[in-house]
């Protein structure tokens, strides 16, 4: 499986203000009690699976703040013979006036955690969960093509294929020649222009190092997870401290709380 990532660490903090709606049952059989949240005072819900004691009974609106997050692949309750699976939240919810924090250090939140087709941001991520940045070895780039609403290859006015982005494919470094290698591909996908202007000194077997990562759920048979990046640098540039274009911290939560502002505001 391309992208098969246990979990993806979560800073609460960084989906938003979380206030108390109720509770929900989730899973297969109906059977996992959950702690349904609204998101920065708007009708935007998220559930989370608490600690072990949480107290269901609390009042509707109360403030709270989520810390030691994970994402993990849950089992969905539709489509489960057809191996779907959904993003589950995990984590610790307590009151806000609690003096605990994520274990993590902040700045281990490297990257961005978004859904749909635009990417809408959701909070920010680990990466080094998923796999190691500097562990990389380009074996593969294949184009993937925009198709239109019966499914076929859309086309310009020239007639050609429109390539949506590029699959950049990975062997971590580290686990190649393992027997179940197949499970340690990693893909990342890069618009086409950038594409384009990477592709054209790359050899197989480059080491690469993403930039401004991306993680986005899918949950079916062939991949659990959908990585984006800005760009590719090579290692040794990455070593030598050259500028990048990696989305930094800053950046990060520039764009996080660019969204949570749109959403107050609706």
């Amino acid at each position: 499986m391309v992208n098969k990532f246990g979990s993806l660490s979560l800073q609460g903090k960084s989906i938003g203000k979380l206030t108390f709606a109720g509770r929900n049952l989730v899973g297969a059989n109906a059977d996992v009690a959950v702690a349904m949240l609204n998101v920065n005072n708007t009708l935007n819900t998220e559930n989370v699976t608490p600690q072990a004691g949480f107290d269901f009974s609390m009042a509707f609106g109360t403030p709270l703040k989520l810390i030691d997050a994970k994402i993990i692949a849950g089992t969905a309750r539709s489509n489960q013979r057809n191996g779907a699976r959904v993003a589950t939240k995990t984590g610790t919810l307590l009151p806000m006036s609690d003096a605990k924090t994520d274990t993590l250090p902040e700045e281990e939140y490297d990257a961005v955690f978004v859904s749909g087709k635009d990417k809408t941001p959701h909070g920010r991520v680990r990466s080094a969960d998923a796999f190691d940045s500097h562990d990389l070895v380009l074996f593969r780039v294949t184009p993937n093509y925009k198709t239109d609403n019966r499914g076929e290859v859309a086309r310009d006015d020239n007639g050609e294929p429109i390539i949506s982005n590029y699959q950049f494919n990975f062997m971590q470094q580290s686990k190649s020649g393992e027997i179940d290698d197949d499970d340690t591909f990693i893909r990342i996908l890069i618009d086409p222009t950038e594409s384009e202007r990477l592709q054209v000194n790359l050899k197989p077997g480059t080491k690469l190092v993403p930039q401004g990562l991306k993680f986005a759920f899918v949950g079916n048979n062939a991949t659990d997870w959908t990585v984006y990046a800005d760009t590719l640098i090579a290692l040794d540039e990455e070593k030598s401290g050259k500028p990048t274009k990696q989305t930094s911290n800053n950046q990060i939560k520039k764009e996080v709380n660019r969204e949570n502002t749109t959403n107050n505001s609706n």
